[in-house]
């Protein structure tokens, strides 16, 4: 007589507890891709800093890791004109560290699950690499 009493229970549960996978399971997802485009940041400002140390001068400096930065954030999947770059040469002397900070702008509605919430934020990355003290300037 129990095995009555209980049919349809599970369907009840799974009704109440469905909702709740899924938006669980979207924040996971969410999350991942935050971090995966954290990773590309960090790729970004470390390759227009790189780019920059190279350089002969400060303003070719400056050109380079802006140039590299758009392509380097195109070719790792993010969208070009939502990248700030912001630069610190120092001095611009050989052995001087050259600052890059990178920020992108994430929307909301770009992260799998959270595509109904407006908004957005900014995510941040920083790499400093040394002016090549071997280069003739």
């Amino acid at each position: 007589m129990r095995v009555r009493d209980e049919r349809g229970t599970a369907a009840v549960e799974l009704a109440l507890l469905a909702p709740v996978f899924v938006v669980l399971l979207a924040v996971v997802v969410a999350a991942g891709r935050l971090v995966e485009t954290k990773s590309a940041l960090l790729s970004v400002a470390r390759e227009a800093a790189r780019a920059a140390s190279a350089a002969p001068d400060a303003a070719a400096a400056r050109n380079a890791a802006l140039t590299t930065a758009r392509e380097v954030a195109a070719g790792l999947g993010l969208d070009p004109p939502r990248i700030a770059v912001d630069q610190d040469p120092g001095g611009f002397g050989r052995g001087e560290p050259y600052r890059v900070r990178v920020s992108y702008e994430v929307r909301l509605g770009d992260l799998p699950g959270l595509g109904l919430l407006p908004g957005s934020f900014a995510l941040e990355a920083e790499h400093a690499e040394l002016v090549d003290r071997f280069k003739s300037r």
